[in-house]
């Protein structure tokens, strides 16, 4: 079921092996990939190789990760799959530390400017992110509604 990986861009490829378990239905819609733990130890790779792949599985939409009940395949598939197929450079911890880093001026020129107005449009979004926990789809996009609202 699970083959050992080569030293090259390892996220890649255990996101590639993971994404074809679950696309040959060895893993079906609904059912709980195993454990970060078993996953790297059947791959032959370390727990972060695995997270990193995890995070491209998730944003292809062709998994859930729900905290504290494990890892999920998801019922219906958003699948981006250029995200496979960009450039090696830059994985995802590369990519949130370059969102860190840009977000973090963006929020201090919101401090600058902010009005009680949008606070209480933050305040809203975070409430209807704390309601949308199991569903990572709608979680995604109140993220996305939070750090555009602080932007504007």
């Amino acid at each position: 079921m699970f083959v050992a990986l080569e030293p090259r861009r390892l996220y890649r490829q255990a996101a590639e092996q993971l994404r074809t378990l679950i696309e040959a239905g060895e893993v079906r819609p609904g059912e709980r990939l195993p454990a970060e733990r078993e996953l790297a130890e059947r791959l032959g790779v370390s727990r972060p190789t695995i997270r990193e792949a995890l995070i491209v599985l998730e944003v292809e939409g062709l998994i859930q990760i729900r905290m504290g009940s494990g890892v999920y395949v998801s019922a219906r598939s958003n699948r981006q799959p250029e995200i496979l197929a960009a450039d090696d450079s830059d994985g995802p911890f590369e990519i949130l530390q370059a969102r860190c880093l840009i977000e973090s001026a963006i929020a201090e020129e919101a401090a600058r400017k902010v009005d009680s107005e949008s606070i209480a449009k933050l305040n809203s979004i975070l409430a209807e992110m704390e309601g949308s926990l199991d569903d990572s789809h709608q979680a995604l996009a109140l993220d996305r509604a939070f750090h555009t609202a602080i932007a504007d």
